[in-house]
């Protein structure tokens, strides 16, 4: 019989959400239950837990159980657990034993093999894990045990996870052209450095594209890795620095080459980098690389990779030259277009994926050459370059890549007569570049072609595009070159940032500042735009938010940064901005009250969106002329889909409740919320505060009756994986809901858009009702607001209960 001392005797039921059972009798029962739950502890584990004799005999197994034949793996032997365990999900407090987030794994039935107490052999046959593993002690005494899987898994298509893979490369050219335009996905290139990421048993192991493992240098990318938990995946990516929320190679440098743990973890709070995912290689035990692009990238949105330092870089069907114009706007490194039924092939530059670089230009003065090695042996290696300033030629750098074997046999021509002694630079060239280079008098004129400048006035990646015959050294000014004779500070933000502007708007008169500041770094989407869509799809969202107190939720930093909510109206707001006092849900009194804003015009709508206000959250119902209150005016349903159900579940369930409603008499119009799932609205008039959430809660809860494997209207977390939660809540007088047409805080300018009822019905993946800004404006063309029923002043009555 199993023993629940130990258990208790670490436990405090007054202060941890376990299951604490009095001292009594033991349950009974077949012995043959089995619970594994995913405990982000001090450190990420799973606890595998076996029912034997009244209690679960427990054992923690830090990378998780081996998917292989003969890995055997640490399981650490724990004290016995109640049978009310198999069921707890939940957070542990701090300070607690085991202190951490709990959550139930697999559960399911096990046959005994063998039970001793040097040796436990069982087959699992659960709803993740099945097979036959054997736990045994890895010595005579103490609570470490071992454990290994005894046969093959049941899946005959299943992939052990790979120990390395190769990155796939792309060949640099232009933009495809011809043939199916939807043959194409277009992806941002950043400034930054491949990473390949493995992922097994929660933990993290990054490799660079020569295989080296980087995963100490940027620690900040580890907590990926307990994201993903049990979750076996190789992932494909480029992390960059973010300056100014664009990618900065020149701050990347300071953490590239650094390999002590201490000095990364420091960097890591001075130079953060992020890790932008574009792809997926393998993933639970089968392999990606013979699936079509258009395929990996569904399973990798499927992942959701959204936290504090890695994404998923956004990827773009159709229009590659408005991607490549967003990459010029942004001053971003390129565009790669990746032909969408392409295989992923390890190791191998392939023209099923395309660079198309952002590039620039500058006439040079060539001072010197440095010989040539292999290949070039005997011939011009690379030429020392540089730029003409009020003191005389400034080195600029090295180009070693461009020439063709005549271009080279060209240039020995012109250069060899021009042979000088001395170098003709005003700046000392690096002693590892000068070495061996034979100096010329700078009059050869020629052009390059590089990506930006270096901190250090540097030409980076530059590439010889060829002479220029048409021009000698006497017609490059130092004013006609596009560098400036001193070098920026930072390689990819040498611009000067726009002065704020002054503009009227409606009669309004308004400063707008950062207008070139990227909010949204994965679509290089910037404050200027933000306003711009928000002026634009004013005429519909206007009416939406008319007298309803606006809650913002603002992103000054952009969505990488932390946002907050604001419900006071900011300090410094116009005279003209209208607000409305309110008493707040904690008030006593009634002397607790805030000053709400009311964004009833488009001069009000601009200034929110100039304070970076990205999500304007409303109530359902309005305030009169004198700033109180109406009774409710709408009745909303937030449809919240558990992993992993999707805003697909969501649609199945929104035409359940719609049909609900519409049995009652009230229309239902849809949205979505910009995020993962969407919601309902009806129309309504009530003479009682409270009757909505009453009327919303009954309706939730009698669909969850019906539906109880789909609907689920209790707020608890345990009880909403795989189920959609009817969050009926928000038409309490106090909460708020995204208000339509608003933006959302996500790696892209996603929108809570409306939705027609054939879309809902049609809806059979999540990324079919993503709408981003644009979008969203070519949609209203098209249906202009499928809202409109919402605004009607001939309300139905709210019906009686259900």
């Amino acid at each position: 019989m199993g023993d629940l001392e130990e258990y208790r005797n670490k436990r405090d039921p007054g202060r941890t959400p376990e299951p604490v059972p009095a001292p009594g009798a033991l349950p009974t029962g077949d012995d043959d239950t089995f619970v594994i739950q995913e405990h982000h502890a001090s450190s990420l584990h799973w606890d595998v837990r076996l029912e034997r004799g009244g209690v679960l005999v427990s054992w923690a197994v830090p990378k998780g159980l081996p998917d292989v034949p003969g890995d055997i793996r640490l399981a650490v032997h724990t004290e016995d657990h109640p049978m009310e365990y198999a069921t707890f999900s939940g957070v542990i407090p701090k300070g607690e034993y085991g202190a951490g987030r709990m959550v139930l794994w697999d559960r399911g039935r096990y046959e005994t093999l063998k039970w001793s107490d040097r040796e436990v052999a069982v087959v699992f046959d659960g709803e993740r894990t099945k097979g036959h593993y054997t736990f045994f002690r890895s010595g005579r005494d103490g609570k470490n045990w071992m454990v290994r899987r005894s046969q093959p898994p049941t899946d005959p298509d299943f992939v052990r996870l790979p120990e390395l893979v190769e990155p796939m490369l792309a060949q640099p050219g232009t933009l495809p052209t011809g043939g199916d335009p939807d043959e194409w996905a277009y992806e941002f290139k950043w400034d930054g450095v491949r990473a390949l990421a493995r992922v097994e048993g929660g933990r993290l192991e990054l490799r660079s594209r020569k295989g080296n493992d980087i995963s100490v240098t940027y620690p900040e990318l580890r907590a990926l890795g307990e994201e993903l938990g049990s979750t076996q995946v190789w992932l494909d990516g480029e992390i960059v620095a973010l300056v100014d929320g664009r990618p900065s190679f020149a701050a990347l440098g300071q953490r590239m080459h650094v390999h002590n743990d201490r000095q990364a973890r420091s960097l890591a709070n001075s130079v953060p980098v992020t890790y932008l995912v574009f792809d997926v290689l393998h993933l639970d035990g089968r392999s990606c690389l013979d699936l079509p692009y258009a395929q990996r990238r569904e399973l990798l949105e499927g992942l959701e990779l959204r936290g504090p330092s890695w994404n998923t870089s956004p990827s773009f069907v159709g229009d590659g030259q408005a991607v490549v114009g967003t990459a010029h706007e942004q001053r971003l490194e390129g565009v790669i277009a990746k032909r969408r039924s392409s295989r992923y092939y390890p190791g191998r530059r392939t023209a099923d994926w395309v660079k198309i670089t952002e590039v620039l230009t500058l006439e040079v003065l060539v001072g010197g050459w440095r010989p040539g090695e292999g290949r070039r042996t005997g011939m011009i290696g690379s030429l020392m370059v540089g730029i003409p300033t009020d003191d005389g030629v400034r080195y600029v750098g090295q180009v070693g890549t461009g020439f063709t074997d005549e271009a080279l046999a060209l240039l020995r021509e012109k250069l060899t007569p021009l042979v000088d002694k001395d170098s003709p630079f005003v700046d000392e060239v690096p002693r590892e570049r000068a070495k061996g280079a034979t100096w010329v008098r700078p009059e050869v004129v020629g052009e390059v072609v590089f990506r930006n400048w270096t901190p250090d006035g540097r030409l980076r990646a530059p590439s010889w595009r060829g002479l220029r015959a048409d021009k000698d050294a006497a017609d490059l000014e130092p004013e006609a070159n596009t560098a400036a004779p001193t070098p920026p500070a930072i390689d990819d933000d040498d611009e000067p940032r726009p002065q704020n502007v002054m503009v009227e708007v409606a009669g309004r008169r308004l400063r707008l500042s950062n207008l070139d500041k990227v909010l949204y770094p994965d679509a290089a989407f910037t404050k200027a735009q933000v306003i711009d869509y928000y002026s634009r799809v004013a005429p519909v969202l206007l009416p939406h938010l008319r007298d309803r107190p606006v809650t913002l939720r603002r992103w000054p930093d952009g969505v990488t940064a932390q946002p907050f909510y604001e419900k006071n109206a900011a300090r410094g707001a116009p005279d003209w901005l209208r607000t409305v006092r309110l008493e707040t849900p904690g008030s006593t009194k009634g002397n607790d009250t805030l000053d709400f804003v009311l964004l009833n015009d488009l001069p009000s709508l601009v200034w929110s969106a100039n304070m970076a206000a990205l999500e304007l959250h409303v109530p359902q119902w309005t305030v009169d002329g004198a700033g109180s209150r109406n009774t409710p005016d709408l009745l909303v349903f937030d449809l919240d889909p558990g992993p992993p159900a999707t805003i697909v579940e969501c649609c199945q369930v929104a035409l359940l409740l719609r049909d609900a409603l519409a049995t009652h008499g009230l229309t239902a119009l849809a949205k979505t919320s910009g995020s993962k799932g969407m919601q309902l609205y009806a129309a309504i008039t009530t003479t009682a505060v409270e009757r909505t959430s009453e009327y919303a809660k009954a309706v939730a809860e009698h669909l969850a009756r019906e539906h109880p494997d789909l609907i689920v209207a209790r707020m608890a977390k345990d009880l909403r994986p795989r189920k959609v939660f009817i969050d009926w809540s928000q038409n309490n007088r106090y909460k708020t809901t995204i208000a339509p047409y608003s933006l959302r805080g996500r790696p892209s300018p996603t929108v809570s858009t409306p939705l027609t009822w054939t879309e809902v019905q049609r809806c059979r993946h999540p990324n079919d009702l993503v709408f981003t800004a644009p979008q969203v404006l070519t949609r209203l063309d098209h249906h202009g607001d499928l809202l409109t029923g919402l605004l009607t002043p001939d309300r139905p009555a709210l019906p009686e209960l259900p």
